[in-house]
């Protein structure tokens, strides 16, 4: 058994019966508009998981090392916030969000990525509150989201791999690093 679908618009055709859906990849790789399943065979999982448990110390010793070289580069950017390590984190990719005074525009710098073979994505979801899907939900909210709707609009993620990849932390400090 293997039902996937998280009430994304991600994998639906632009012509669909279910919401319109833009041409903006970005904002609909994560646009949730209705409640989301996912069942997946737990066997067939479990043995996987298994296998790939042992490979687990390699996998955290190469993602914490691209972690140090992104680091190394963005830490103390002028127009970009990183995540900083509180612990031991497994790092499974790199969120950047532009500083309150920038001057750059998402939407240009994602325009740079595009243009060199680098994938991103927004943070998670943003601001889940955004989503269409919020309706369904039974919710309040204490105050205001100020920072989920900051990240909502001027965060995006680059992935993180459990191989070394120097060569493309490099070309992304290339490419927005001078930003």
């Amino acid at each position: 058994l293997c039902l996937r679908a998280h009430g994304w618009t991600r994998n639906l055709p632009k012509e669909n019966l279910v919401a319109n859906k833009s041409d903006d990849w970005f904002s609909e790789s994560f646009r949730f508009v209705l409640p989301g399943y996912n069942v997946r065979p737990v066997e067939m999982s479990g043995a996987i998981g298994i296998e790939q448990l042992k490979k687990l110390p390699m996998f955290l010793k190469h993602r914490r090392e691209n972690a140090k070289l992104f680091c190394e580069y963005f830490q103390n950017h002028p127009d970009f916030i990183i995540q900083k390590e509180i612990g031991s984190s497994s790092w499974f990719g790199f969120s950047l969000v532009i500083r309150p005074k920038s001057k750059l525009q998402r939407k240009d710098i994602i325009k740079k990525l595009e243009e060199n073979g680098i994938e991103y994505r927004p943070i998670a979801t943003g601001d889940f509150t955004q989503n269409e899907v919020i309706k369904y939900f039974d919710y309040k909210i204490h105050n205001e989201l100020k920072n989920a709707k900051y990240i909502h609009e001027r965060g995006f993620f680059v992935g993180n791999h459990q191989f070394s990849i120097g060569e493309q932390i490099e070309l992304l400090n290339k490419v927005i690093g001078g930003a």
